[in-house]
């Protein structure tokens, strides 16, 4: 995939973050993709249910929508790093590319916790996938801009200390 295509699937996780913040919930927002062509996508709804990340939430509707467990041949594209529960989720679905604007410090299962490019899970391959490729930082600042409207202050690399 191009960094093209990377800018404007990223650009979409973008715009569904600010209908999530118009619908009272965090700006979170998550698609998936095959061959180009965006197969499932999803905001928070971490507001009614603690566990419905927007990642997790698109992976599920992929999930469906291929009838299949296995993704491989998929990306998935985040407004933010995936945190620890939907990273793990990421190598269970075994995604095969994870695109985000904003890095998670934090939270964050790359830049935290290393659980997106931890070998040793491989060793459980009928589980867990190898490795997926990690593209970040994809239209930070445009994804900073929305961030920013929240107190969610925690995200992207010019933390507030």
């Amino acid at each position: 995939m191009s960094l093209i295509e990377d800018e404007k699937n990223i650009s979409k996780c973008i715009d569904l973050a600010k209908q999530a913040l118009d619908q009272g919930e965090a700006p979170f927002a998550s698609i998936i993709t095959k061959n180009g062509q965006i197969i499932s996508e999803a905001i928070n709804g971490a507001q009614s249910k603690v566990s419905d990340h927007a990642e997790i939430l698109a992976l599920h509707k992929a999930h469906k929508s291929l009838k299949a467990p296995n993704l491989s041949a998929c990306t998935l594209y985040s407004i933010c790093e995936p945190c620890p529960m939907c990273s793990f989720m990421i190598r269970e679905y075994k995604i095969s590319k994870v695109v985000f604007a904003l890095v998670s410090p934090f939270l964050g299962g790359y830049t935290k916790w290393s659980i997106l490019q931890d070998e040793e899970m491989t060793q459980f391959e009928k589980y867990f996938s190898p490795p997926p490729t990690i593209v970040a930082g994809i239209l930070e600042n445009e994804a900073k801009k929305v961030f920013d409207q929240t107190p969610l202050w925690m995200f992207g690399s010019k933390i507030k200390k």
